[in-house]
């Protein structure tokens, strides 16, 4: 039953048809095999974009970028009909350069198309061209081709992107075998058909240096067997021998704690059974079961034990890589100040004789300033004392008793006053008792 039926169109995370797929008159036409494209070139183009278009969003919807002619034919099929133009559809995919052959893609995924039609056409064997050139001299095996399987690139990439998005930047640095990846895509929410349909993902990503692969042949197969995630873009992808026993580590941390609880779960069914006993009265074979729950308890504390020290191997291995990556760091940053100070000069001899001869123009440069100031100040005293002076000689008034600063060279400012006015500030001064008396200071005021 295709994918168009009722059943399938009732579920929630069912794949959105067109609206025209319910009309079958014009899905009559469009299951219908291609008439020669210069009858109507418009309508042959347009069918052709329908199902290239298609077969797109459904791969890219599914996570299934490998496909088959008779996949196609069975997940479009609407009741009893088959679309009987797919054939056509794929050819002009594989002339558009949409899709690639299963086989070899993966023989050499990093290949590119030019590269690739020399290889199909000189390099590679003939049983493998033979799949490959439609319309050959010989009959072609319908039941063969349309078994062949393709790769939609378009919808690889579309996968390829959600791994790396949802899977690959949340796991960086982590060793994960085949069946683990899967899981973790499966908890991500990544849809993905099938194994191989992530087989041809991780080849992608590989070529694309996301993720180091390592396989294994098993009955004559090969296979991959560990991915390797890199904490960051341009790490090494070879998966070493110390990922591999990091790797051996993880698992039989994770095969003992299963295996602790395993352990805890029987010997928590041997006290139900002691108790059990025990209440019917079966004291020996209460004894029986306390014996095996003493063994049980005796096994348990020693894959503890081993759990514990793997536990601080881990944890050693973790914090030796991270002191390397700081050690790392700090020899960068020693050779990179060297280089900088020695580009720049920066000497102990060279810092010392500059530092001298700033504060020797520092020094300078302060006279000179003591020096301007002094003139501009000097300068801007006289210019007040004369203009003061024409004031008074306009105005008609004599010149006041005033003290005139004067900026001499020690910069303290001197009082000059008259005779007259010296007289008349003494005639104005009061003498304390016991000291000489006005009538001996007035005479003598007469003969001054």
């Amino acid at each position: 039953m295709g994918l168009g039926s009722v059943d399938r169109e009732n579920e929630t995370d069912q794949f959105s048809f067109p609206a025209s797929w319910q009309d079958s008159g014009r899905m009559q036409v469009q299951f219908a095999m291609f008439r020669s494209r210069h009858l109507d070139a418009e309508g042959y183009d347009a069918k052709m974009k329908f199902w290239m278009d298609l077969i797109e969003k459904y791969l890219k919807f599914s996570g299934r970028p490998i496909f088959s002619l008779r996949d196609l034919q069975l997940l479009f099929m609407r009741g009893d009909q088959l679309p009987a133009c797919l054939d056509t559809v794929i050819s002009e995919m594989h002339q558009r350069k949409q899709i690639r052959s299963r086989s070899e893609f993966e023989y050499d995924p990093a290949n590119s198309w030019g590269g690739w039609l020399v290889n199909s056409l000189v390099k590679r064997p003939l049983s493998w061209s033979w799949s490959k050139i439609k319309h050959s001299v010989v009959t072609e095996d319908l039941e063969a081709s349309a078994l062949i399987e393709w790769i939609h690139l378009n919808a690889l990439n579309n996968t390829c992107d959600f791994i790396a998005e949802k899977v690959l930047s949340e796991n960086t640095g982590k060793l994960l075998h085949f069946n683990a990846f899967k899981t973790l895509c499966k908890t991500h929410g990544v849809r993905i058909y099938s194994d191989k349909d992530l087989c041809v993902c991780l080849l992608a990503l590989n070529v694309h240096q996301s993720v180091g692969l390592e396989f294994k042949v098993e009955k004559g197969i090969r296979q991959i067997h560990l991915i390797k995630i890199p904490k960051k873009q341009g790490d090494d992808l070879n998966i070493s021998q110390e990922d591999q026993a990091v790797h051996n580590l993880q698992n039989t941390q994770a095969q003992l704690l299963k295996q602790l609880e395993d352990l805890e779960e029987e010997i928590k069914v041997n006290d139900d059974k002691v108790r059990q006993y025990m209440k019917e009265n079966k004291r020996q074979m209460a004894k029986t079961y306390l014996r095996k729950r003493h063994l049980l308890e005796k096994n348990h504390e020693r894959r503890s034990l081993a759990l514990h020290n793997i536990e601080s191997l881990l944890s050693s291995v973790d914090e030796a890589q991270n002191s390397g990556v700081v050690l790392d760091a700090y020899k960068i940053g020693s050779n990179t100040l060297k280089k900088v100070l020695s580009n720049s000069g920066l000497i102990y001899d060279n810092v010392d004789e500059v530092l001298a001869d700033v504060r020797d123009t520092l020094d300078q440069h302060r006279e000179v300033q003591d020096v301007m100031s002094n003139s501009v100040v000097e300068n801007a005293i006289q210019e007040e004392d004369q203009l003061e002076q024409e004031l008074r000689e306009l105005c008609g008034e004599s010149a006041p008793a005033t003290f005139s600063p004067h900026i001499n060279n020690n910069l303290t400012a001197e009082v000059v006053i008259t005779d007259e006015e010296m007289i008349a500030m003494l005639q104005d001064l009061e003498v304390e008792d016991g000291t000489v008396s006005q009538s001996s200071v007035k005479p003598e005021k007469t003969a001054i």
